[in-house]
Protein backbone atom coordinates (compact mmCIF):
# COMPACT_ATOMS: atom_id res chain seq x y z
CA UNK A 1 0.00 0.00 0.00
CA UNK A 2 1.30 3.42 -0.89
CA UNK A 3 1.02 6.47 1.38
CA UNK A 4 -1.55 7.88 -1.04
CA UNK A 5 -3.73 4.77 -0.78
CA UNK A 6 -3.41 4.81 3.03
CA UNK A 7 -4.60 8.43 3.02
CA UNK A 8 -7.61 7.51 0.85
CA UNK A 9 -8.55 4.71 3.26
CA UNK A 10 -8.24 7.20 6.14
CA UNK A 11 -10.51 9.65 4.31
CA UNK A 12 -13.05 6.87 3.77
CA UNK A 13 -13.13 6.11 7.50
CA UNK A 14 -13.09 9.80 8.46
CA UNK A 15 -16.22 10.37 6.37
CA UNK A 16 -18.00 7.70 8.43
CA UNK A 17 -17.14 9.10 11.87
CA UNK A 18 -16.88 12.86 11.26
CA UNK A 19 -20.64 13.34 11.04
CA UNK A 20 -20.85 12.26 14.71
CA UNK A 21 -17.85 14.38 15.75
CA UNK A 22 -15.28 11.57 15.71
CA UNK A 23 -11.85 11.55 14.12
CA UNK A 24 -9.24 8.95 13.23
CA UNK A 25 -5.49 8.67 13.58
CA UNK A 26 -3.52 6.49 11.17
CA UNK A 27 -1.15 4.26 13.14
CA UNK A 28 0.39 1.95 10.56
CA UNK A 29 -0.19 0.12 7.31
CA UNK A 30 1.32 -2.73 5.33
CA UNK A 31 0.72 -4.21 1.89
CA UNK A 32 -2.72 -5.53 2.85
CA UNK A 33 -3.72 -4.05 6.22
CA UNK A 34 -4.17 -0.71 7.93
CA UNK A 35 -4.65 0.31 11.57
CA UNK A 36 -6.29 3.38 13.09
CA UNK A 37 -7.12 4.86 16.47
CA UNK A 38 -10.69 6.08 16.78
CA UNK A 39 -10.64 9.49 18.50
CA UNK A 40 -13.78 10.38 20.43
CA UNK A 41 -12.60 13.21 22.69
CA UNK A 42 -14.71 15.83 20.87
CA UNK A 43 -17.80 13.63 20.56
CA UNK A 44 -20.88 14.59 22.58
CA UNK A 45 -22.44 11.14 22.15
CA UNK A 46 -19.79 8.40 21.89
CA UNK A 47 -22.51 5.75 21.61
CA UNK A 48 -23.78 7.53 18.48
CA UNK A 49 -20.58 6.65 16.59
CA UNK A 50 -20.87 3.29 14.83
CA UNK A 51 -19.20 0.36 16.63
CA UNK A 52 -15.68 -0.37 15.42
CA UNK A 53 -16.55 -3.76 13.90
CA UNK A 54 -19.11 -2.06 11.63
CA UNK A 55 -16.67 0.72 10.77
CA UNK A 56 -13.97 -1.84 9.91
CA UNK A 57 -16.26 -3.76 7.55
CA UNK A 58 -17.68 -0.69 5.82
CA UNK A 59 -14.22 0.87 5.40
CA UNK A 60 -12.87 -2.39 3.97
CA UNK A 61 -15.73 -2.67 1.46
CA UNK A 62 -15.55 0.98 0.38
CA UNK A 63 -11.76 0.82 0.05
CA UNK A 64 -11.92 -2.22 -2.25
CA UNK A 65 -13.19 0.15 -4.95
CA UNK A 66 -9.72 1.70 -5.20
CA UNK A 67 -7.48 -0.91 -3.48
CA UNK A 68 -8.50 -4.55 -3.99
CA UNK A 69 -5.52 -5.97 -2.02
CA UNK A 70 -6.72 -4.62 1.34
CA UNK A 71 -7.56 -7.56 3.63
CA UNK A 72 -7.73 -6.01 7.08
CA UNK A 73 -8.86 -2.74 8.65
CA UNK A 74 -8.19 -2.52 12.39
CA UNK A 75 -9.77 0.24 14.47
CA UNK A 76 -8.73 0.69 18.09
CA UNK A 77 -11.91 1.88 19.77
CA UNK A 78 -11.56 3.56 23.20
CA UNK A 79 -15.09 2.62 24.24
Amino acid sequence: MTPEIAERVKETLTDLVAQDGGAVELLQYSNDSIEFNLLLSDVKCAECVMPSHFLEQITLEKSHVFFKDLKSVIINDPR
